[in-house]
């Protein structure tokens, strides 16, 4: 399970995903065999708050700090960029 944050800790990223850069996204777990629910069990939130912070509806610091260590970028805004097809690892 992921570790609980303090709030001092829990700055959100200041990227926001957008709905094309949230279908990368799941195109990229897909590839790897990872679903939303298998994605929050492991963080220890809800399938839904996942989906949701993939749409770009909602911000999660677990979420977001997540996605690209499971995606292999060093940070969210690498992650963004590869996805907005401006380059990455």
């Amino acid at each position: 399970m992921a570790q609980k944050l303090s709030r001092r800790n829990r700055k959100i990223i200041g990227i926001r995903i957008k709905p094309r850069e949230g279908l990368w996204i799941n195109y990229q777990l897909r590839l790897r065999g990872i679903t939303h629910q298998k994605l929050g069990d492991h963080l220890g939130i809800r399938r839904d708050t996942v989906t949701k912070v993939i749409r770009g509806t909602r911000r999660s610091f677990r979420v977001e700090e997540a996605l690209p260590r499971i995606l292999g970028y060093p940070t969210f805004e690498a992650m963004i960029a590869a996805a907005r097809g401006k380059g990455g690892v």
